[in-house]
């Protein structure tokens, strides 16, 4: 695919209506001339606005080929078991530091999309704790060193999961808590959990429905199934992919984890999808 088909296509993904201006909405504007430097670079008549295909996107002044950014987008989308930078560098030829960077460009555009949207209804909620062998001295459950991570899990009608979320946190405190609850689920609705301060503090605040079941009562492990399977499945792809490691980025993981399996049923389709997060997110740092 050359460069020019790719252009086109982020063209008809930003503006399928036209090119707008970023800042006036205008879109009467003309073409500027940039001696040595490729892409089409436009200025609006309303408000003298410069503006390009790229510019504000997570592609803003990119060094890199479209072409490797896109196959670098579907490689981190479709492949359910998550694609390393290493295994990157590997498929695309690019330098390590290179490929490191676009894979961690991109699943912050997939942090972005995810933080758009919230679990409502009928929602099961937990904690684990992630990071393989603990960093302490050796405690389990609540109260380990291992990283703390808040999971929800939204159901529909038929009792199969919609939407889940995941959240490294410091602890698992209602201090801690309530934040993430507030940001990650709707008011209202119904919770199913351990009966553990974050969450009867939460749902207080959300005003939902609170249905505790013990983690000792026989029937726990049919009431949360499938925020155990959504564990069982993150800790997974993070010991899989990333071998445990990464402590620092372990929300990016995540986050990406997320992501995907947020649209396990759009398929290849994913990978646009994901195309139109990259256009829609702000330009991290350290443009390549």
């Amino acid at each position: 695919m050359r460069c020019l088909t790719q252009r086109k296509k982020l063209y008809r993904q930003r503006w399928p209506n036209g090119f707008t201006c970023s800042k006036c909405q205008g879109t009467k504007c003309w073409t500027v001339h940039r001696s040595g430097r490729t892409g089409t670079l436009y200025e609006y008549s309303a408000c003298g606005h410069q503006d390009s295909i790229t510019a504000g996107t997570i592609f803003h002044r990119t060094k890199v080929p479209l072409r490797v950014w896109f196959v670098a987008i579907f490689l981190i989308a479709v492949h359910k078991g998550g694609t390393s930078a290493l295994a990157l560098s590997r498929e695309l030829g690019l330098r390590y530091a290179t490929a490191w960077l676009l894979h961690h460009k991109i699943p912050l555009a997939m942090t972005d999309r995810n933080a758009q949207y919230q679990l409502g209804g009928l929602v099961e909620l937990d904690d684990a704790y992630f990071g393989g062998v603990s960093h302490g001295a050796g405690k389990r459950g609540r109260g380990t060193a291992q990283d703390s991570v808040v999971i929800g899990v939204s159901l529909n009608e038929k009792d199969h999961p919609q939407s889940v979320f995941l959240e490294a946190v410091e602890s698992v405190k209602k201090e801690t808590g309530l934040d993430v609850l507030k940001r990650r689920v709707e008011p209202y609705g119904v919770w199913l959990s351990d009966g553990a301060d974050i969450y009867a503090a939460g749902a207080k605040a959300h005003e939902a429905d609170h249905r505790v079941t013990l983690s000792t009562d026989p029937e726990a492990p049919e009431v949360f199934h499938w925020v155990n399977t959504v564990i069982s499945l993150a800790k997974t792809f993070i010991d899989g992919t990333y071998h445990g490691r990464g402590r620092a980025r372990r929300q990016l993981y995540l986050e990406e984890f997320t992501y995907r399996l947020n649209r396990w049923h759009m398929g290849t389709r994913i990978a646009d999808r994901l195309l139109v997060a990259c256009l829609s997110s702000r330009p991290p740092p350290n443009a390549t």
